[in-house]
């Protein structure tokens, strides 16, 4: 008896959907991609329940008579290939013929189209198609072009339905991937809807700088750098940000090929090495790149998605895009905005900070920090000194980190079960011995010495403090004098809905100001009012990065966290006798005084034993 069998239609369909369509953002995908290649001038595209329950994309572009209206539901029916010749040479952006017979296999699918051309006796056709069979197909009224309703995405493949993620985290995919199209796309006007609540409408411009202002407003465009570069009939142009432009995942990097929205390693690669050793390893720049060339120079039927390419000249292509972009910033040098940093008092309240040779003014909120820190010795003691002692340069920039990076360590936070014991550090025989670099507390007690960073150990009182007032409903907030108003990029702005109620709790209130633009209107008093607009994109950036496990509890963890790393002392800011020893009375009253919430120490000891023996008297 033969132990292997051709499975049935329906089963392989739902297998070869899988390729196809990981999520609703697929659908919206594949239905964009026909609706370009169609010819559309307008799309529009509309979901409920982040894609699961309902996905729209309707076009006003060819359209379809009624037999080819039927025939594009069948496994790799295609207009845009006839011959295999045509596969070196792929002009389009979809060509497989795999789109429409996926997506109605895993879902409730309704098409309504007309042919551009057709008399207007002739009327339109409606498909409706259920998990793949077809159910009727009927002529209606309809104007020109292409309407695709898709219901209920894997209501027949609950076993791929429960890996969905919530509505928030896929509809903030589906924004992300209009945001894409929009851009490469200016010509076309693009229109997104999520439970009748306008996202994104933007109407055709000029050319790519009047969309990037469309979509993130003139201070984003401000911060790019034009890029252009040529190489035979290989072209680059688009737009690379400045050094100071920095972001910490990789969301504001769009690269297309010949106007295909792809993702590419040699790309990236070259990416990387255009701004190594200009920002952090672990920093990503916001990139705007467009590559045109001969359409059999590169192959686009590597993946199933059509994401993945292959080019047939690598080297050219990585070099063309590496070069391209350190010209840019060689054309474009640009100084960091000056931000006002004011001296931290015990009280809350600030004074004035100039900058001076000795004590440089700091950008606030991260521009103090990098993100990767300097090869370290093994030994504890030659970690804190450099022993033995070795000559250093005389000025160096100081090793720093970005918190919006880091992941929070749950068992770190306020909420997390906590062991009586001994206190850690007995602060009551701590005696303050003075401060480094304006940086690190250094103290001793009967057991050795300490080293205190001085912005951690603060950022732990802060946080503390914030979640215990949220946890009793009272976090003290400050109302502005003058509201500001910042621009939430579109892929942000469903997350920004979902966070509203939590940033109320946590002493923010934010409100929509139609459009693209919020308004905050008060925040935490401990935060007061400097950099606002900065600490809201703070807070957005480190829930997006968190996106794929973001819970209630994380999200106003995060939130407190992103506040009290704002609001709380630099380095590089001298404290006084008074103030150091404030802080450390502030930091033994903490819960967990010796990490901060993303596991980094505040204290580091070196004990008598050790300090003796490196001294060579044990």
């Amino acid at each position: 008896m033969s132990h292997i069998r051709i499975l049935p239609e329906i089963l392989a369909n739902k297998i070869a959907a899988g390729e196809i369509v990981e999520r609703p953002a697929s659908i919206v995908k594949e239905l964009l991609e026909n609706a370009i290649d169609a010819g559309a001038k307008s799309i529009h595209v509309s979901v409920g329940s982040g894609g699961k329950r309902l996905v729209l994309v309707r076009d006003d572009g060819q359209g379809m008579s009624q037999d080819d209206a039927i025939l594009a539901f069948e496994h790799h029916a295609t207009s845009k290939i006839r011959t295999a010749e045509d596969l070196a040479a792929i002009a389009t952006l979809g060509f497989r013929g795999e789109a429409l017979p996926s997506i109605a296999a895993v879902s409730r699918l309704i098409l309504k189209t007309r042919a551009e051309g057709e008399p207007p006796e002739r009327p339109g056709t409606e498909v409706q198609i259920q998990g793949g069979t077809v159910r009727s197909v009927r002529s209606i009224s309809w104007d020109r072009g292409t309407e695709v309703t898709v219901h209920d995405v894997f209501y027949n493949v609950p076993a791929r339905r429960k890996f969905l993620r919530s509505n928030e985290t896929e509809l903030g995919h589906i924004t992300r991937l209009v945001t894409q199209y929009a851009l490469a796309y200016f010509e076309i006007r693009f229109r997104l809807e999520s439970e009748g609540r306008v996202l994104m409408d933007v109407v055709p411009v000029p050319a790519t700088r009047d969309r990037v202002f469309q979509l993130f407003g003139a201070g984003f465009l401000d911060n790019l750098a034009e890029v252009a570069g040529i190489s035979g009939a290989v072209e680059v142009h688009g737009f690379a940000s400045r050094p100071h432009e920095q972001r910490t995942n990789p969301y504001s990097q769009f690269f297309y090929v010949n106007r295909r929205m792809v993702r590419d390693r040699v790309i990236t690669s070259a990416v990387r090495a255009a701004y190594h050793n200009v920002i952090p390893a672990s920093a990503y720049p916001v990139v705007l790149l467009f590559i045109q060339l001969p359409f059999d120079e590169v192959d686009v039927n590597a993946h199933p998605a059509k994401i993945e390419i292959r080019f047939r000249q690598q080297g050219l292509i990585h070099d063309l895009v590496r070069e391209s972009i350190r010209l840019a910033l060689v054309r474009s040098p640009s100084v960091p905005p000056y931000g006002h940093r004011a001296a931290w008092t015990p009280g809350g309240e600030v004074a004035p900070v100039c900058g001076t040779a000795e004590h440089p003014a700091q950008s606030p909120a991260g521009a103090d920090f990098g993100l990767t820190a300097p090869p370290q010795p093994s030994d504890g003691f030659q970690r804190a000194f450099q022993y033995p002692f070795r000559e250093v340069p005389g000025h160096r920039e100081p090793p720093s980190y970005e918190h919006r990076s880091l992941r929070l360590r749950p068992d770190l936070l306020v909420a997390a079960p906590l062991e009586q014991q001994a206190p850690v550090l007995d602060v009551g025989r701590v005696r303050i011995l003075g401060q480094i670099h304006d940086s690190y507390i250094i103290a001793c007690d009967p057991e050795g010495l300490l080293i205190v960073d001085q912005h951690v150990a603060h950022e732990r009182v802060l946080y503390e403090k914030l979640a215990s007032a949220r946890q009793k409903g009272g976090v003290e907030t400050q109302g502005l004098l003058v509201p500001r108003s910042i621009e939430i990029p579109p892929h942000q702005r469903a997350l920004l809905d979902k966070a509203i109620p939590e940033l109320a709790r946590n002493g923010f209130v934010v409100e929509h100001f139609g459009g693209s633009s919020v308004v905050i209107r008060s925040v935490p008093a401990l935060a007061g009012d400097a950099d606002c607009e900065r600490l809201l994109s703070e807070i957005l950036e480190g829930l997006e990065a968190e996106d794929r496990t973001l819970d209630v509890e994380r999200m106003r963890d995060r939130i407190a966290v992103s506040t009290a790393c704002h609001a709380a002392i630099k380095v590089h800011t001298p404290l006084t006798m008074e103030k150091m020893r404030w802080l450390l009375d502030e930091l033994g009253q903490t819960r967990i005084p010796t990490s901060c919430p993303h596991g980094r120490p505040i204290v580091l000891r070196f004990s008598l034993f050790e300090i003796e023996r490196n001294f060579g008297r044990i």
